[in-house]
């Protein structure tokens, strides 16, 4: 029999890795942000943004997940990887 409780601990433990990879990823864009910085490159890469968005839609996909879902959910990733880049590129 379903514990709903029990169900619950497991998503709000999934939500906590969910956050701590995003953590990750935003640290590593804080590195990808010092290093257009230091070399020159423009902070907007929009061959780049198609590439990650299309490859993750896929991957969903490939899981039984919707590719918009993928495609959306990315598109808020990335407008906050930009928004870093910003402060970093911009900013300092």
């Amino acid at each position: 029999m379903l514990n709903l409780d029990d169900v619950r601990k497991s998503i709000d433990e999934i939500d906590s890795n969910l956050i701590q990879l995003l953590a990750k990823r935003y640290s590593i864009c804080r590195e990808v942000a010092h290093y257009k910085k230091t070399n020159g490159i423009p902070m907007m890469q929009p061959n780049r943004v198609e590439e990650v968005k299309g490859r993750c839609a896929r991957m969903a996909e490939e899981q039984s997940l919707s590719g918009d879902f993928a495609r959306q959910l990315y598109t808020l990733i990335i407008n906050e990887a930009c928004r870093i880049e910003d402060v970093i590129i911009d900013g300092e």
